[in-house]
């Protein structure tokens, strides 16, 4: 993913999907606890971001803060963290779409009724070799 490209990063933590998604050029950084976005900001292009949420741990309030660095080289990704409870834990980088993860298979051409017809009839009828 380059410098151009959005970027996600991800992690389940403690029961909860904290997700971490960076525009295009990292002008806007956005936190998602579950989903939801909980905490969001603009951000010079070259700047590290920090941003604090909170997610529910039977029913206590916990608070933790993610911190996205630059890239330590050009065209390179950027780190990303998140710190709670005293731990600090590396937060993956994740393709914003499948299709960037699994190649997209080909979606086999349409085909009538009387096309597949015509092809079962066309198989049976080979001798066989």
């Amino acid at each position: 993913m380059g410098t151009g490209a959005d970027q996600r990063f991800h992690l389940d933590q403690d029961g909860h999907s904290i997700t971490v998604v960076r525009s295009s050029g990292g002008r806007r950084t956005e936190l998602l606890v579950d989903g939801r976005v909980v905490a969001a900001t603009r951000t010079p292009r070259h700047a590290p971001t920090e941003l604090r949420g909170e997610f529910t741990e039977g029913g206590v309030p916990r608070r933790f803060t993610v911190r996205v660095g630059r890239a330590d080289i050009p065209g390179g990704e950027p780190l990303c963290t998140l710190e709670t409870g005293g731990q600090s834990y590396l937060m993956p980088v994740l393709p914003l779409t499948p299709t960037e993860q699994w190649p997209a298979e080909p979606t086999p051409s349409p085909r009538t009724p009387a096309e597949m017809w015509a092809r079962w009839r066309e198989h049976r009828r080979r001798p066989p070799v």
